[in-house]
């Protein structure tokens, strides 16, 4: 072999390592991507499927051209194993983007069943103070009628109706000439005011 095909062979071994370098680093750069969103890495999949192809079909006809059937070889037998550690890459990231698509569908359905138990919450909850609510009501309202008794008796009082007598001090009730009778067997006489 003379210096010239070693040289231009080597040039272009020099060229394909950067050329392959530089693939190297846009795949490191779409598999961060991939990683932070499914819509993006489905997108950059198909840009790096597409790139490989080209790079190696591209590669392959340099090849082809410019040196000898050994140094062709080679550079395809490396060209393929790049392209399955890319796949086997590719495929990794596919298999992120469905765990956390299903990790997504396993929060939705968390979410909801903590917001079905939070309106059962609220509902008990508005239920429990309602019935607080309707129970000092009525405390309130019993109360309400001791004080009404109370005012009765202090009105009765001041008119006279209701009175201590004679001089034992027993308690008297005016109940007017025609006294009337009241309770459900008549036992009580209507006071008179």
């Amino acid at each position: 072999m003379n210096t010239d095909n070693i040289e231009s062979v080597q040039q272009l071994l020099v060229k394909l390592a950067h050329i392959a370098s530089q693939i190297e680093a846009r795949s490191a750069d779409a598999m961060r991507r991939i990683e932070a969103t499914t819509g993006a890495m489905h997108q950059g999949v198909e840009r790096l499927d597409g790139g490989v192809e080209r790079f190696t079909q591209q590669a392959t006809q340099a090849i082809s051209h410019g040196s000898q059937a050994a140094v062709a070889q080679g550079a395809h037998q490396a060209l393929e194993r790049f392209n399955q550690e890319l796949e086997q890459s590719t495929g990794r990231a596919k298999w992120a983007a469905d765990a956390l698509g299903e990790q997504r569908r396993s929060l939705t359905l968390a979410q909801r069943g903590l917001i079905w138990k939070s309106l059962i919450a609220l509902t008990i909850g508005s239920l429990l103070a309602a019935s607080g609510s309707a129970f000092v009501a009525w405390q309130s309202m019993r109360e309400i009628r001791k004080a009404e008794f109370g005012t009765s008796i202090l009105r009765a009082t001041r008119s006279g109706a209701l009175s201590v007598c004679g001089e034992e001090r027993a308690l008297c009730v005016k109940v007017g000439p025609r006294p009337r009778r009241a309770a459900g067997r008549g036992e009580y006489l209507l006071v008179e005011e």
